[in-house]
């Protein structure tokens, strides 16, 4: 198995790539492996997401892993996200090749990682931390990736 075309499109056009000013949530999560890396930002209304965009540094899979991520979680709730697996997002990819399943691992940590951030920002927790591009992030814990 190579690619899909799903893959494919949402390789050569990205959904919601792009940062957000002022999120409710953001978070991140890298693979060691390649230096793959997702970032998520939020913005949810009413405990829903209406909006989530992202950037991603690394091969095409991981890039059409995080676009399909933020068409998966629209509108779904938060706390639904805290929990996303990353079959999901590969099952959405129509599938990818053992050597690239990371992609999906990758999406889906950082946005159970976003999702959480937001999660604690509307209970005022203040545990977040900051990325390199300027705004809060949380990394997913490794015990914690979905399968």
């Amino acid at each position: 198995m190579r690619y899909s075309p799903t893959l494919v499109d949402h390789f050569l056009n990205p959904r919601n790539a792009g940062l957000m000013r002022e999120a409710d949530g953001s978070g991140s999560d890298e693979y060691a492996g390649c230096g793959d890396l997702t970032r998520f930002y939020l913005r949810v209304r009413e405990g829903h997401l209406a909006e989530a965009r992202f950037q991603a540094y690394g091969c095409g899979p991981t890039i059409a892993a995080a676009s399909v991520a933020t068409e998966l979680a629209a509108g779904r709730a938060v706390e639904d996200l805290a929990t996303l697996k990353a079959q999901e997002i590969e099952d959405a990819l129509d599938g990818l090749p053992e050597d690239r399943k990371h992609a999906a691992e990758v999406a889906a940590g950082a946005m159970r990682a976003a999702a959480l951030d937001a999660l604690r920002r509307r209970h005022g927790s203040a545990s977040r931390g900051t990325s390199r591009g300027g705004g809060p992030a949380v990394r997913d814990e490794p015990g914690n990736r979905g399968a």
